[in-house]
This record gives C-alpha cells, structure tokens and sequence, in this order.
C-alpha cells in the first residue's frame, strides 16, 4: 500500500473524528425571515380594514419561506453522475407534504437558489387525522391510471398522502427494483428519504442497493450523509459501515498493518455509537474476535502480544458492563481468557469486575422484561387519532419507549453518580432510537429536549427542538417550546431594532407553525370539493345508467312507472345528499380543530410580543409624522402586541379566543377604553358567540357599565332566539345573566328573567331557576338535607351483605339472650362461600360442599355454638334472632371477611382441647426476657465450638 492516504482513507478518518458528528447537523443558509412588524394597533384601524382579501389567508408554501431559510444544495454522486455538479432535472422538487422542510431535504443537485416547493396534499397530522368518506381521494388534477399502471398508481398515491402512505414508497421503490430500472429506484430512495430522514432502515438498504451496484462512491456518501449529518445511529447502518471498511481495507493482504489500524478505529466508532445498545452484543462479539485475529500470541512477552492482551480486556471488560444478550457468553470467554493467562491474576480481575457483569445480567433481565413487545423500526407512523385503527397499538409502543426510558432515568446500573456522562449518554441514545419510531410524536421529542436541558446540555436540547419541530411544523406543543427558549435566551437591548430583533426571532417558531396550519385548512377544505365533485360524479354515472335502463324496458302502465321512477330518483338523491352532508360534517371537525390552534398559536404570540416589546408605537410615530417629519427618521417602528391582532384579523381562520385575549391584555394593562373598543369591534365580528359575549359582559360589569352589560346580553339573545339551531346557544347567557340579576338586580327583573327562561326552555324544571338564585361554585343550601336521625338517616351500608349482622363470639350460648319489652331484632349470620370453592346453589351432594380438614382427635367436629350455626344454616333453619335491650341502636361491627367466618364454624370449641396449655402472658415475657447472644463470644464456654448443651437445652 502506497505511503500516501488514498481518498477513502481520508474520508474514514475524518469520520472518526468526534467533533464532526454533532457539529455537521444541518448546513444551512439564512434566508429571508418573516417580518412581523404589520397592521394596525388599534381596534379602530381595524375596523377600515374590513376589506378581506383571500389570497392572504393562506400564502404559497414553500419550505424555504416557511422556516425562513433556504437549503444549500449539496451533491450525491451515482454511477450515473460524471461531475459532482451534474444537475438533476425535475428530481429536486419533492413530492411531499408541507411537512417535509428543507432542513431535512435530502442533498439533489440543482443551483443554491432553487427552492423546494411542496405540493398540495391530504393533511395527515394528528389534529386533522379523522379520515375523509372515501379512502383514495382523488386529486383534482390527478388522470385516470390504467390498471396496469403500477408505477403510475402509486406515485397518486404518494402525491395525496406522502407522509402516511409508507406502504406506497416503499413498494415504488420495489417496483423499481424490480424492473431494473436502478436510476429510477436511485430516485425514490432519495425522495423517500427526503421525507423520513431518521429512517434508518431505509438508508440501509440505499446501502445495500449502491453496494450490489458496485457504486463505491455513492455507498461513500451516503454513509456519510447518515451517520453524521442526519445523525442517524442504528446497529444495522454502523453494520453497514464495518462491512464497507472490511471489504475495501484488506487485512491478508496489507503489509505495513495500515488497513487493521483503520478497521480498529472503525470498531471503536462503532461500539462508541451503538456499544450501549441491548442489542450490540454480536457488535461485542465481532469487535473481540477482530482483535484476537490480529498480531501477536497470548502469553508471549513481545510487544504484539501484550498489545493484543491489553486490547482483549479492555474490551472484554467494557462489553460485560453493558447489558446486552450476549453479556454472559462474553463472561464465560472473558473468565476463560484470564484464568488461561494467569489463575491468581485472573482470579482478582474477574472478582473486581464480577460485580459490574451481575450488575448487567440482572438489568437486561428487566429490560427485556419491559420491550417484550416493543417493535423496533426506523420506519415513522402518523399516530392514529383516537377511537381509529391502530390507537390502542401506536399508544402501546409509546408507552414502552417511555417505561425503557424512564428505566434509565432511574440508574440501575449505578451510573449517574460515578460516570454522570455515560448516564446521560444512555438516556440520549434511548431518546434517538424512539424518535427515529415516533418521529411523529411531539411529546416524545419535548421531553429529550427538557431532558438535555436539564442536565447541561443546551445545545443538544436546542437541537432536537428544531429537529422535532422540522419533522412536525404542525406542533403547537414544539413551537411554543423554540419561541419561549428563544425568549428565554435573549434580552432586549438598549434601542429599538433590538427589540425589533428579538421580536422577529421569538416570532420565527409562530410563523412557521402558522403557516403550516393555514396550509392544512386550504387543503382540507380542497380536499371536501374535491370528494364532493366525487360523490356528484358517482351518483350522476348511476343515474345515467337508470335512465338508459328505463329508456329501454316497455311497460303497459305509464303511469306507475313515472311514480316509480320519481320515487326512486328521491331516494337517490336523498342518498348522495346524505353523503355529502356526512362529508362535510367530517371536515368541518378537521377545519375547526384547525382553527383553534390557529387562533392559539396567535394569542401565544400577541402574549410573547407583549413581554418584549409592550403595545408598540405604530400610532405614536404616525402623531409624530404630522408633527415633525424630519425627527422621524431616527425612529422605527414596533408593532408589539396590537399589530398581532390586526394580522390574524387579516388572514382570517380565527376564532373569538383572540379577540378576547386581546381586549383583556389591553385590559390588565391600564388601557380601558382600548379594550371597550376591542370588545365591541369583537362583538361585530362574532355577534352569535355565546361564549364571547358572556365575556363582554363580565367584562362591562367589572367597569360599572351595567347599562351596555344589559344591551349586549339583550341583543344577542334577540339574534341567537330567533333561529331554531341556535336557540341552545343563548341559555348559557340566559344562565350567567340570571346570576347576575339574583346577586345584584331586583326582584321583579329576576321574575321576568326567570319567566322568559321557562318560555323559552320549557323543559327546565322549575326548581332549578329558583335555586340558582342562592347557590354559588360550592355549595348549594336548597339541596341539603340535614340529619335529623342518625340512627335512620346515617345507617351504614355493608357491600354484599344483605343485612349486617353483630358477630357474637362462638361460644356464647344464643338462646340466653334477655327479652325486654323494647327489642332490636339482630338477624342470623349470611350464608358464605368456602375458602377454598365457590358456594353452590345447594349443599345437598357432597360434591358441591366445602371441602374440611379431617381432625381424628375431635370426635364431633360440629360441637359446640359454631356448629350449631352452620347445622341450622344447612337445614335452612333460622337461629334465635339475638335482642339488644332497652331498644338503643348499637354502632354494628364491620362484617369478618368470608374466610374468617367459614373457619370459625369449624373449628371446634376450648372445651375439647385437653392438650398442654400455654399461657399468653408468660410465653411473652420469656420472648422478652431471653438475651440472645449477637455473637459467639458471648456464649459460655461450654456451649462454644459445637459443645453439647446441658441438661434441658439451650432453653432450659
């Protein structure tokens, strides 16, 4: 081998170095960001600005504007590609859903200033996941496919679903494979991975396929790629790399030892990324085996073999401290290769470290015990919505992702205290290899960022945030979490564009969550005309059909036929309308949904704004503009929290939650009249939110303005009575205000009050508008009933038992029970079951009676009171019911458990026991009064070394 490094060699080294695999992350370029600072402040400005225009609803989605950011293109070379810039027609714009951002696009060739645009799709995030009526909707441009058009098929079907549809990727790819078509394949891998980037799975077989391609360079770059820039670490991918640096650095046949140096480090890689894995243990194996091929002889005292020797326990001893299924054939060859080189040494080093194997074996025990079930794939699922297929199943795995997790929080290999690193090291790599699962589960990826930053890691934290917000741009959860660290991070400065500044970066995460909802409301309601032309083409082909069918058949009643044919176009028609009304009640679920997180995620901003740059001066620098124009160049403007409102109010898809927060945040900022003026611009805005306008008038109660408070609840009862469908809307008004009039009105208002509600609502009882009169939050006096008796109010319930008995001991006689003239009749003891069997309907056969011990010494088992009890309960004869006197009412005893009662009716009285007696008191007292030695030294001597013991014993 030539002493100077060849490219690959250059290429592993550089691999190897630490510092490279978390610094790569995601090379990009800043791009435009979004600029927050529009709109007006003021609810009045809002008002001139009622002109909707919807091209601003929703924007184009491209993924460069909706993180801001611009990918840098990179170069992946195939043997097709002659140059590292040969550009790749067509290929480089992704068929994916917006989801897919261009921080995770996979390297195409293609000018830096290209972006990947996102093509319209089915939305498949959690919140909008309730399925559509048909299950392939089509796309309004989408052509008739042939039915051998396989290829064809199912490029539809990734183009309508790009993230759910795994099935339809996976097998275009096979398609391809199948067809031989290797750069066609070459492209569904890439676009694939563009869209699952942590599919670790995947990127192996990309491998496999380059490899049987004979595409060195291209199994070079991919390795690279997914190692280190996407950071995907999995057994099967290092695997992949251990085989590509074995079959290219030849052992046999390397002189100057160059290429077993690469493969040693390439082991040491690998076993420093997944060594820690339960599932390493043929990793273990193969790394230990590598090394005993090496140079040198065990036992020699040469340097080779030394080495080797030294190399051999080092690794021996990290592979048994890692529980793995392999930890005790690692044992059992680590005990063989020390006793083989020296017995006594042997024999300490395999004492000090037995601790740490013990410790391994028992904690993959536990481990297994808890994944018994686990799935292990790198191929992402959308999470069901709940009550669908597959929840119950998607929901069991994160559960124990999350019990593997929390088991290496809880340390039980003892590592957080004495290698605090190598404890955050496992929790981390646990955290990867479920995110690489549950790629689409935001909860799984805050938690590995508030973990990271719970334990000094800011940057790791940072990084999965933005990595998890990349893979799910519709979390409100993880947008939130990057706009509040970005905040919490940063301070304003001195002057305004540092406000500006802050504002704009805080805003990032909103905007970008923003526009990934708004996308997703267009679609869905695209995706309802699109179902809808569906539906009307299906019924319009059928009826085509029926009058063809008509036209043809000949009857003799004319007639009868038109009134069948009318009849059944009805049903027809009533049939589709049922469809589409489905149809539509299904979106109009998605869309609101939709729009709830919508309006959220601008109070979440209106609220950020409002901490960093208060209400803004937009108003303040247009008085200064009339003033004096030429003083105004030196001052910017800040739009702060106002300007969020008048946005959202632009871009529509809200609801009345923003307004409301907004006029209270002027509110609880001293600004009174503002928010009057936003309430009542609300109030227009959505004049039949019940919800809203309770609200405005808690609102103008608090400011003494009873008179509005009175006019705002009258006309929107006015509008929400006066149309059936919304009638049930107005009684949470008519509610709060009855309260209101009971607590601060007068007498005759509530009377009438209360009489509209009874005309209105008819079947409310009655008693329910009176007692709101005195009730609050917790206590309500018209509905208590005090305790006049305890004796027969407060009688206690005994579960199972119909009438509880008072337990008298088993010997005391029942038929010796005074009999006063007041009596409490007591009744007989329940029937219960057997310890031992269930209790049969009769006692008659032997079989179904409860099984007895047999006691020879006894010669009547059924002697005495409790044997009596259970002959008579036997034979169905009651007992002498047992009095109390002076008719008082005892506290009654809790009933003894079944068990307990069965065993004292069989167990025969004290009167029988003729046997050796022990006396209680005494037996504790010699318990009490023994020493008993702690050691032997304080033993006689006599009674020392085994000696025997003296008459009596050692307890004489």
């Amino acid at each position: 081998m030539a002493d100077t490094e060849t490219p690959e060699e250059a290429f592993l080294r550089s691999m190897q170095a630490k510092n490279e695999q978390l610094a790569e992350g995601y090379n990009m370029t800043e791009g435009d960001g979004h600029n927050v600072i529009v709109g007006d402040e003021s609810a009045q400005q809002i008002e001139s600005s009622d002109e909707h225009d919807p091209a601003q609803d929703v924007p184009d989605m491209m993924v460069s504007s909706t993180l801001g950011q611009q990918a840098q293109i990179s170069s992946f070379d195939s043997p097709a590609d002659t140059t590292a810039t040969a550009s790749r027609p067509n290929s480089s714009t992704a068929v994916i859903d917006n989801a897919a951002v261009s921080s995770s696009a996979f390297p195409t060739a293609s000018n830096t200033s290209d972006k990947i645009t996102a093509q319209p799709s089915t939305p498949t995030i959690a919140v909008a996941s309730i399925p559509a009526m048909s299950a392939k909707p089509l796309l309004a441009t989408q052509k008739a496919r042939l039915p051998n058009d396989l290829v064809g098929i199912l490029e539809d079907r990734i183009k309508v679903d790009p993230k759910g549809d795994i099935d339809a990727w996976l097998s275009l790819i096979t398609e391809f494979e199948r067809r031989g078509k290797l750069e066609d394949a070459r492209k569904a891998y890439q676009r694939f991975l563009e869209a699952f980037p942590l599919a670790g799975e995947q990127w192996a077989a990309f491998i496999q396929f380059e490899t049987e391609a004979d595409n060195r360079q291209g199994v070079q770059t991919l390795l690279n790629e997914a190692l280190y820039k996407k950071g995907v670490s999995t057994l099967e991918l290092w695997t992949a790399y251990l085989d590509y640096v074995r079959r290219y650095f030849n052992v046999l046949t390397d002189e100057t030892g160059k290429a077993s140096q690469v493969i040693h480090s390439a082991y040491k890689s690998a076993i420093d990324a997944t060594g820690i894995d339960k599932d390493s243990g043929k990793l273990w194996q193969d790394y230990i085996d590598f090394i005993k091929s090496g140079p040198g002889t065990l036992g020699q005292q040469d340097w080779q073999s030394q080495r080797k020797m030294d190399l051999l326990r080092e690794a021996y001893q990290e592979a048994i401290s890692v529980p793995t299924q392999a930890v005790e054939a690692l044992w059992k060859d680590y005990s063989a290769f020390e006793n083989g080189l020296n017995k006594m040494t042997g024999r300490q080093l395999l004492q000090k470290k037995s601790a740490d194997y013990m410790s391994a074996r028992s904690s993959y025990t536990e481990l297994q015990n808890i994944t018994r079930e686990l799935l292990r794939t790198t191929l992402p699922k959308l999470p069901p919505a709940l009550g669908f297929e597959g929840d119950v199943e998607y929901m069991k795995q994160v559960d124990i992702w999350q019990r593997w997790i929390q088991w290496e929080k809880d340390d039980p290999l003892v590592l957080k205290d004495e290698n605090n690193a190598a404890y955050r090291k496992r929790i981390i790599y646990v955290y990867r290899q479920a995110l690489m699962t549950l790629t689409f589960w935001p909860e799984m990826w805050f938690d590995a960022a508030e973990f990271c930053f719970a334990n000094d890691m800011v940057a790791e934290g940072d990084e999965i945030l933005t990595q998890g917000s990349t893979h799910n741009p519709e979390s409100s959860l993880l947008a939130f979490r990057r706009a509040d660290r970005f905040e919490m991070t940063t301070t304003n400065g001195n002057d305004d564009r540092s406000k500006i500044q802050r504002g704009e970066k805080v805003c990032e995460p909103y905007n970008e969550l923003l526009d990934t909802l708004y996308a997703l409301v267009e679609r869905a309601a695209n995706r309802e005309k699109q179902e809808i032309a569906r539906i009307e083409a299906e019924f319009a082909d059928l009826a085509l059909q029926e009058d063809n069918a008509a036209t043809k058949s000949d009857s003799d009643d004319d007639d009868d036929n038109d009134d069948g044919e009318t009849h059944g176009k009805k049903l027809v028609e009533d049939k589709k309308q049922s469809q589409i009304n489905a149809l539509k009640a299904v979106s109009s679920i998605q869309i609101t949904l939709l729009t709830k997180s919508i309006s959220h995620a601008w109070i979440a901003m209106m609220q950020a704004l409002q901490r960093m740059q208060g209400k803004g001066n937009t108003q303040a620098k247009k008085k200064t503009q009339q003033k004096d124009k030429a003083d105004d160049k030196d001052k910017l403007e800040i739009g702060g929290s106002r300007q969020v409102l008048a946005k959202a109010h632009r871009r529509g898809h809200i609801t009345s939650d923003v307004w409301l927060a907004a006029a209270l945040l002027e509110f609880h900022t001293a600004d009174t009249e503002a928010a009057k003026r936003v309430f009542a611009r609300g109030w227009k805005v959505f004049p039949e939110d019940e919800n809203f306008a309770v609200e405005y008038i808690k609102f103008l109660s608090t400011i003494d303005d009873h008179t509005n408070a009175r006019v705002v609840f009258e006309q929107t009862v006015s509008k929400l009575t006066s149309k059936p469908e919304t009638i049930l809307k107005a009684k949470a008004l008519f509610v709060f205000f009855h309260k209101y009039e009971c607590m601060y009105g007068e007498l005759a208002q509530i009377q009438k009050l209360e009489a509209r509600m009874k005309e209105i609502f008819p079947d409310d009882p009655k008693i329910y508008a009176f007692s709101q009169r005195f009730t609050n939050n917790n206590f309500d006096p018209t509905a208590i009933r005090p305790i006049i008796s305890p004796a027969a109010q407060a009688r206690p319930k005994f579960i199972g038992v119909p009438h509880p008995p008072v337990m008298l001991t088993v010997e005391q006689p029942q038929s010796r029970q005074p009999s006063p003239p007041r009596n409490t009749i007591i009744p007989p003891l329940p029937i219960v079951n057997s310890p031992k069997r269930a209790l049969e309907d009769s006692f008659d056969s032997d079989a179904s009676r409860p099984r007895k011990l047999a006691r020879g010494e006894s010669p009547n088992p059924l002697a005495g009171a409790a044997g009596r009890r259970l002959i008579s309960m036997r034979q169905g004869n009651q007992p002498t019911p047992v009095v109390i006197p002076n008719g008082t009412q005892p506290p009654l005893p809790p009933p003894l458990p079944r068990d307990i009662t069965f065993l004292l009716s069989i167990i025969p009285p004290a009167s029988t026991y003729d046997s050796v007696l022990f006396k209680p008191d005494a037996m504790v007292s010699l318990i009490r009064d023994t020493n008993i030695p702690s050691n032997i030294e304080q033993l006689p001597t006599s009674q020392r070394a085994g000696a025997p013991a003296a008459a009596g014993g050692y307890y004489r």
